[in-house]
């Protein structure tokens, strides 16, 4: 089987299942690639793709859309509105070429705005895929509110992150590296931090902690990845100011070498999302055996009880108590759970699952095209 996917995006997600695939004999490549510049890949995608075809391949296998912005869409709003004319045009091309389109859904709408109206353009891709893979049943129940019928859908677990990013040093030496004091708790955001993510609530929430527990616990909370939203960083670096010194931010890119040191110096990892389709950033911390301090959100239902302080809305101040006061026994044993419950699906068993699914589907007819109207329509 010869799949084609876009876009390759950092995150070690596609390599790690894409490798298995690759090792059961599958044949996977990117579209998107031929050139340096954006917007001339762009224009070469149906191009690109009907080469592919010509070589055999029979999935394109798309996971997220965010590729399709054009430069000067803030200046231009048409220019989004051409991008969701491009994306429907590539779904098109992909059916007119008989390659079936498959998508993983890592999440039901874009976090950040892509389209004239990111809506319609899900609907467009939801009518004409010939599958989708979720990771997670929430996910099926949130896309089925989008068109009256969904295609076949597959759900596939997201796998761990086992050995990407090394071994977890001890908490001394990960803390000794990264600066942070050796003494104390320190609870870990760990991602890129976006609006939807709910930093914001978590500073605000440590401003309004107990001065004897923090001062008991010595806690520190440490920020950690890129904030593209400079509007968003102003906001946190004034509701840092608030919280007497506890809080630190380092909103820059985290490189490869430093994220395992992250997880070593933290006690417990808090991802306070204020709504969320998929995480990979959870299943990394159980990965590196840290405790979540997670919302219950029906999208983090599967994520191992024994390892999670959940908390419901409104709760997070007292969710974060809980973690702050827990012993350190309690936060390693929350870990271990954690890491054997994220470790019972591996990406073999992902692959297997991928391979069966996209498998089915290549031996399918594709599915037909809507009428012709409106774009996405």
């Amino acid at each position: 089987m010869r799949v084609t996917a876009y876009p390759r995006d950092p995150n070690p997600y596609q390599e790690l299942l894409y490798a298995e695939l690759r090792a059961r004999g599958a044949t996977v490549g990117y579209l998107g690639e031929a050139t340096r510049s954006h917007t001339l890949n762009l224009a070469l995608l149906p191009i690109q793709l009907l080469l592919e075809r010509a070589r055999g391949t029979r999935v394109l296998h798309l996971h997220w859309v965010y590729r399709f912005v054009l430069p000067g869409r803030a200046r231009l709003p048409w220019l989004r509105r051409l991008a969701e004319a491009w994306f429907v045009v590539l779904l098109g091309t992909a059916r007119l070429c008989g390659v079936r389109v498959v998508w993983t859904a890592h999440n039901v709408l874009p976090h950040e705005r892509v389209f004239a109206d990111d809506v319609r353009a899900r609907r467009a891709l939801l009518r004409r895929a010939s599958g989708v893979i979720v990771h997670g049943g929430e996910t099926t129940r949130r896309l089925a509110e989008l068109v009256p019928r969904l295609p076949p859908v597959a759900e596939i677990p997201h796998g761990p992150y086992p050995g990407v990013y090394g071994p977890v040093p001890p908490r001394e030496r990960a803390r000794a590296l990264l600066g942070i004091p050796p003494a104390g708790r320190v609870l870990l955001f760990f991602g890129a931090v976006q609006d939807y993510k709910g930093v914001e609530d978590l500073l605000d929430t440590v401003a309004e902690l107990p001065a004897g527990l923090l001062d008991r616990t010595g806690a520190r909370v440490v920020v950690a990845g890129r904030c593209s939203d400079s509007g968003l960083a102003r906001r946190l670096h004034r509701a840092a100011a608030r919280c007497a010194g506890r809080v630190e931010l380092r909103l820059g890119h985290v490189p490869d070498g430093q994220v395992a040191a992250y997880f070593g110096a933290a006690d417990a990892v808090v991802l306070p999302f204020r709504s969320v389709t998929t995480s990979g950033s959870a299943r990394l911390a159980l990965t590196m055996g840290r405790p979540l301090v997670v919302p219950r959100l029906a999208a983090l239902a599967d994520l191992p009880d024994e390892a999670c302080f959940r908390y419901s809305p409104g709760g997070l101040g007292a969710a974060l108590e809980r973690a702050l006061a827990a012993r350190s026994e309690e936060l390693a044993a929350r870990g271990a759970a954690g890491h054997a419950g994220v470790m019972s699906w591996g990406w073999d068993d992902a692959a297997r699952a991928t391979q069966l699914f996209l498998g089915e589907l290549a031996g399918a007819e594709p599915r037909a095209l809507q009428p012709a109207g409106s774009v996405g329509a």
